[in-house]
């Protein structure tokens, strides 16, 4: 059978290293064993008119991008016969209503409009997101998030089945919340992201204020990246309960890095992922989700879009609606009820590796790449 040359252009900063949204959604999927028999990828910061099928290109590609750039990049892949790619899995277009520190320059809302209207084919990640683009592009794929298997924690030295690996990292998780009995006082909440999310936890801060003040030192909550400004961490630090904020020892590790950091590292009791209801965020994906399967944790979730089509309410996680009160109850529930917490993070663990692992979704990949890739 032949294989489909891909050459990947990755979004990346000043340091010239992927961003993890490249590695989840392009590099991870485009080197698994079971995509590489249809796939030889190649993946960098320009494309020079080596002969391949087909350039993917990743968000804004760039830190200096501009429609010059994206125009000349175009020309460079139509004069060297192959097809273009656009890959995204964020409503740029409705960034400017949203409260979010980084905004995007009308300049790049150019570009992006100009990648799309261009391509001879997108990828994004969920449905919400092709419906919001459909205007702009007639053949929109979705591939939705799924974690490497190979980067899990379970994964060390065992060659079983994904269904095993689920087994392991369930004992995992038995053994912490053993030692964590023992050894320490208090049950930790964790919310891990990106530092855009401070409208996201403000909008739960009344209920994190009800649980301190009902539990105190006996709940802590544990913060990896979320925030950014100077009032949320002001809002949170004034919570009477204990706040943590980890941090890497270097600031800026790639994906596979950070995610065995992760997961060898949080301990925590109920894992929280609030997300408001706004237009950007209704096309956001469930990757929260996957994250805390794979850490093994009991989760509560924004009854949005974004969770609602994975999340099973009260079977692989809790969805709870946008008010304090709703937030209330699901963590005073899930802190009270032990239960419950295993219940819950034993089957969303199930589901990520019998649904959610590449190795499982891989031929969805090969059947989209197919359609995207093969002369019709």
């Amino acid at each position: 059978m032949a294989r489909y040359k891909l050459h990947v252009l990755f979004e990346h900063g000043s340091d010239q290293r992927p961003f993890g949204s490249a590695h989840i959604r392009l590099l991870r999927p485009l080197s698994h064993p079971d995509i590489q028999p249809l796939v030889e990828m190649t993946a960098g910061l320009d494309y020079q008119g080596q002969p391949v099928e087909a350039v993917i290109v990743d968000r804004l590609w760039r830190p200096d991008i501009s429609p010059a750039l994206a125009h000349d990049l175009i020309d460079r892949v139509r004069a060297g016969g192959a097809r273009l790619i656009y890959a995204l899995d964020d409503s740029f277009f409705d960034l400017p209503n949203e409260q979010k520190d980084w905004q995007p320059t009308d300049a790049r809302l150019e570009t992006v409009r100009l990648f799309l209207t261009a391509a001879d084919g997108v990828i994004v990640t969920t449905p919400g997101l092709k419906q919001r683009l459909a205007d702009l592009s007639a053949k929109i794929v979705v591939l939705p998030n799924a974690l490497d298997e190979r980067l899990l924690p379970a994964r060390r030295g065992d060659t079983t089945t994904p269904a095993g690996f689920g087994v392991k990292l369930r004992e995992r998780v038995r053994q912490r919340w053993a030692k964590r009995r023992l050894f320490r006082p208090r049950q930790v909440i964790g919310y891990m992201g990106t530092l855009t999310h401070d409208d996201d936890l403000l909008m739960i801060l009344p209920a994190l204020q009800a649980i301190g003040r009902r539990f105190g030192n006996q709940v802590e909550l544990q913060l990896v990246g979320a925030t950014r400004q100077a009032a949320t961490a002001q809002a949170l630090a004034a919570l009477p309960l204990r706040v943590v904020k980890h941090k890497l020892k270097r600031p800026r590790i790639e994906y596979p890095q950070f995610m065995a950091w992760f997961s060898s590292r949080m301990n925590w009791d109920v894992a929280i992922a609030p997300l408001r209801d706004t237009p950007f965020n209704r096309c956001k994906s469930d990757i929260k989700f996957l994250d805390y399967c794979a850490l093994g944790v009991a989760g509560i979730y924004s009854r949005q879009p974004a969770y609602e089509s994975s999340v099973r309410h009260l079977e692989t996680g809790w969805l709870a609606e946008n008010s304090p009160t709703a937030w209330r109850e699901a963590l005073t529930e899930l802190l009270t009820n032990e239960s419950l917490r295993g219940r819950l993070a034993r089957q969303a663990t199930d589901y990520l590796f019998s649904s959610r692992i590449l190795k499982e979704s891989s031929p969805q990949w090969r059947h989209a790449l197919k359609g995207l890739l093969d002369n019709s």
